[in-house]
């Protein structure tokens, strides 16, 4: 009788291991796709932006509410292609510690939400805006309180050790291969009680789960279609039975397969 276990983490979402038998395994991932002359090429530039434009998250908050964006850098760091991220500063007052793209606020001194990406990557990271190749702007994604905008943009070749880092808002600066957020083996899942499911991927410096990992998850699936295959599922947590209980963890038990 096969068993699944869900692990709660807080009382709003539980981070699911699936079974071995559901998870989807890639094979051996095809390294010539994921070459920087083919995903940089002018043919998957064209494909990526058509698909990343077509994909609609969760509806926007309607209203007058805030505006952000967020840039999803993607480079070079030795020899391979990856996203860049940063780890948020202890001395902002939220989600500190939580791993982000460069992003904040629409600013009114902002041409544009993409503008509004660039200004908080040079503040943020001192990338130039000269230095980022836009690809193209997403569709808004729904944030707890503001519409985000999403852009993805390529910076060329980078080194997060010697990039100059604002210690007012950015710990750290990390780059994740896109080959480790193809490994099906380090992506997994948080499902929230709210009914909604979003990705999480390891196996980077740093657990990339939430928001960011909703932007990554359009990202890589416009990038790499053919390779990217990670697909979150939803499972209903039906006749679930209390295993073991304790202050900062419950264990829960579906037994009914």
């Amino acid at each position: 009788m096969a068993t699944k276990k869900l692990r709660i983490l807080s009382t709003n979402l539980q981070s699911v291991v699936l079974p071995a038998n559901i998870q989807r395994g890639l094979g051996t991932i095809d390294a010539l796709k994921l070459k920087p002359e083919v995903v940089l090429s002018e043919k998957n530039r064209k494909s990526c932006i058509d698909r990343f434009k077509l994909y609609k998250a969760m509806k926007k908050l309607e209203g007058d509410v805030s505006q952000a964006a967020v840039l999803i850098p993607f480079c070079i760091h030795r020899g391979e292609l990856g996203l860049l991220y940063t780890l948020r500063s202890s001395k902002l007052n939220s989600n500190r510690g939580q791993v982000s793209f460069p992003g904040g606020m629409h600013d009114k001194t902002d041409r544009d939400l993409e503008e509004t990406a660039l200004r908080e990557t040079w503040e943020e990271l001192k990338i130039p805006k000269e230095k980022v190749d836009v690809w193209t702007r997403g569709n808004f994604i729904r944030g707890k309180r503001m519409n985000i905008m999403p852009v993805l943009g390529y910076i060329g070749e980078v080194d997060p050790g010697k990039l100059e880092i604002n210690p007012d808002e950015v710990e750290e600066a990390f780059v994740v291969p896109l080959n480790t957020l193809c490994e099906p083996s380090l992506c997994r899942f948080t499902q929230f009680r709210d009914s909604y499911t979003l990705p999480t991927y390891l196996g980077g410096k740093h657990r990339i789960w939430g928001l960011t990992a909703a932007i990554t998850h359009i990202a890589m699936s416009a990038l790499l279609p053919e390779v990217y295959k990670h697909k979150p599922i939803y499972l209903k947590p039906v006749n679930l039975l209390k295993e073991k209980t304790s202050t900062s963890s419950t264990i829960l038990t579906d037994q009914s397969h």
